[in-house]
């Protein structure tokens, strides 16, 4: 049975900070340290656990927000040794049952067989890739943005989009819309 725990009350918080820094690149993930002050009322970092009889194994982890009307997927790994056991889809049905309302995620533009793999996977979960341009604003002070492909639940039209978009770029990422080029 699949569960997911807070962070905070894990048996596994250095699986959690190993994968989170192995499983994204630097420029897709703010520092570790830093999500301890994060709005802890929308802020949720959760481990994922395979639960057995008398054993729990830490196979992934899942980091969201909850908004009003809208919950934001911003990373979500399994285990590199764990991969393609079904794990994956098993965690992330078990979250997304969950949700009544929007769900959107950030995905890398196709460029390789993992990252057409990766939308193949989200794609098989029921979700819509929208068409509309994005830029993940940078985590770091020093780097650019990163063009990434938004992924919801429910198609996007553009008004939406844009009402999605600027609450990630304010709430997220603590910039301005205007300032994301």
């Amino acid at each position: 049975m699949i569960q997911l725990t807070d962070l905070s009350k894990s048996d596994h918080p250095h699986f959690a900070k190993d994968l989170f820094e192995s499983a994204f690149p630097d420029e897709e993930r703010p520092p570790f340290g830093e999500l301890k002050h994060r709005n802890k009322s929308k802020f949720h970092f959760k481990v994922a656990t395979n639960v057995g009889d008398n054993s729990e194994e830490p196979v992934g982890i899942l980091t969201y927000w909850t908004f009003d009307e809208l919950v934001y997927i911003e990373h979500f790994a399994i285990d590199e040794d764990l991969r393609n056991q079904g794990l994956g889809k098993a965690v992330f049905l078990n979250f997304l049952s969950q949700q009544t309302e929007q769900v959107v995620l950030e995905v890398e533009h196709p460029h390789d067989e993992t990252s057409e793999h990766r939308i193949e996977f989200y794609a098989s979960m029921g979700l819509f890739q929208n068409p509309q341009d994005y830029l993940q604003p940078s985590y770091h002070k020093d780097q650019v943005t990163v063009p990434m492909i938004i992924m919801s639940k429910y198609e996007l039209d553009d008004e939406e989009f844009v009402q999605i978009r600027d609450l990630l770029y304010r709430e997220v990422y603590n910039c301005k819309p205007s300032n994301i080029k």
